[in-house]
């Protein structure tokens, strides 16, 4: 860029920080199976029933996923406003089905006759932006529970990761889906040992590149 553009840019940032802070942008999170990291998940054969308690969301902040991009490194960016994400995490998790497990949803965390039910809490979810890319990190906190009361709790963590197209709002909420669901191949494969009432490790965390090869097995 030559001196007369740079001029021109940062005069349009001192007019724009003059105006005000920036708008916040609104998020309408929704959950999509669509924006996953891997198009052919192969469902696991040693399978029991999966019940589901609707997720509660506990995170610090519930109000804001992250903001949009600091023009020229002097106006902030515009906080990305989102609202509660308990609904959106539990129709994520509802798609264990495609990994091969009935899922039903519960109303509460009673211990189920038969299978496993899964008590989910979210800990974290944001995004942030690097040049033209959009990351996103989503953390949950996860009880696994039979009929004998809680088999275990788990912590489960994952980015996801997709290119800012279009600038538009709605591409916060695809790479939100990217990260959430690429927790789903290690908590299926998770699932088939809590079915038979095996422990499996306290922690995972999941990159984008783990999803697709946990799937495949490879």
């Amino acid at each position: 860029m030559n001196k007369l553009n740079w001029k021109i840019a940062a005069a349009l940032a001192v007019s724009i920080a003059a105006a005000g802070p920036a708008l916040a942008v609104d998020v309408d999170v929704k959950y999509a199976w669509a924006d996953r990291e891997n198009p052919n998940p192969q469902p696991q054969t040693q399978v029991c029933p999966v019940q589901l308690v609707p997720a509660a969301d506990i995170r610090q902040n519930k109000e804001t996923v992250g903001q949009t991009p600091d023009f020229l490194h002097v106006v902030s960016g515009a906080p990305l406003v989102s609202g509660d994400l308990a609904g959106w995490v539990t129709d994520g998790l509802g798609s264990l089905k495609s990994y091969g497990f009935t899922v039903t949803r519960a109303t509460d965390a009673t211990p189920p006759r038969e299978g496993v039910l899964i008590k989910p809490t979210l800990t974290r979810a944001y995004t942030w932006q690097v040049g033209l890319k959009i990351f996103s990190m989503v953390a949950l906190k996860v009880q696994f529970i039979d009929r004998n009361g809680v088999l275990q709790e788990k912590y489960y963590r994952a980015h996801g990761d997709k290119t800012n197209m279009w600038g538009a709002a709605s591409e916060y909420s695809n790479t939100l889906n990217y990260g959430l669901n690429n927790i789903l191949p290690a908590m299926a494969k998770d699932l088939v040992s809590l079915c038979q009432g095996r422990t499996v490790e306290a922690y995972t965390y999941s990159a984008p590149e783990a999803a697709v090869v946990r799937t495949q097995g490879r």
